[in-house]
């Protein structure tokens, strides 16, 4: 069975192509999310489905943040059939100890090669959110052979040669400059200027967050020059602001080689649509 994900409007539909139902499969409110999993009732049901579609999920953080805001994504991927992981970088979450001084781009994009290598997994769908989008692309560059498809969530997409703060904003680069001169970290963003307005969300978030090595921001990615012919998704949260990630839609959208897709939430999709942003990840 083949299947897609198409976007209509403001809604994005799960298809069966050898089928003529369509089923709503992401919508705003989770709960009518929760009541349309063809999918994972086809898993269910029939273990050697669950065998036949089983694939590996490497989930990548973001800056000032850890492997624990993938818990809920984590879970239902797992629920699915997948194998799912999700490193901590070096020096972030339960990490925050480990060589605070010597962390830079290259450190993390290490963290992900080693994780995958040491667990041996192969056709990787490579999810980055956020910073993370230099990481998976560094990622790429190094172990290609082992990706079988990249995700960018609301993330960069940086060419080769290019560092996080080549696109900063003007009102924040500043801040970044002067951890950089004073050889100390970089402080988390507050919650709230994420979107992120639940009380119990913030809650849990907020003690969990962790200054980000500097070093990090400034590194230039390595990339591919010429990316492999893998499948490559494009997601974006129209939710963020600033809106760095949806400005760059319109030139996702006009290359068919790149899926792309809107989940109306803010920058951290996992935490308020898990259901809706493991679709956009699982992707066909």
């Amino acid at each position: 069975m083949r299947a897609s994900v198409i976007r209509r409007d403001t809604e994005i539909f799960y298809r069966n192509r050898d089928a003529q139902d369509v089923w709503p499969f992401i919508r705003p409110m989770r709960a009518n999310a929760r009541t349309a999993r063809p999918y994972s009732s086809q898993l269910a049901a029939d273990p050697e489905f669950t065998m036949a579609h089983r694939r590996s999920f490497v989930l990548v953080h973001g800056a000032w943040y850890g492997a624990w805001v993938w818990q809920d994504v984590l879970a239902r991927l797992r629920g699915l059939g997948h194998l799912a992981s999700a490193p901590t970088l070096t020096g972030l979450g339960e990490r925050r100890h480990l060589e605070r001084g010597r962390v830079d781009l290259e450190t993390h994009v290490e963290d992900v090669v080693a994780h995958i290598e040491m667990e041996d997994l192969r056709d990787v769908t490579l999810v980055g959110w956020s910073y993370a989008g230099m990481v998976v692309t560094g990622v790429l560059a190094r172990i290609p052979e082992r990706i079988r498809d990249i995700v960018y969530l609301d993330a960069f997409f940086p060419e080769d040669g290019q560092a996080l703060v080549d696109y900063a904003l003007p009102e924040i680069r500043p801040s970044y400059e002067a951890a950089r001169v004073n050889d100390l970290p970089i402080p988390p963003m507050p919650v709230a200027a994420s979107g992120i307005t639940d009380p119990k969300t913030i809650a849990f978030v907020e003690p969990r967050l962790v200054s980000q090595p500097w070093q990090t921001f400034f590194q230039p990615v390595k990339a591919l020059k010429t990316r492999p012919d893998i499948p490559l998704a494009y997601v974006v949260c129209s939710q963020t602001h600033p809106m760095l990630f949806m400005r760059r839609l319109p030139e996702m959208q006009a290359n068919p080689a790149i899926r792309t897709a809107i989940l109306n939430t803010h920058h951290q999709p996992m935490l308020s649509m898990p259901d809706e942003t493991v679709s956009v990840i699982v992707g066909d």
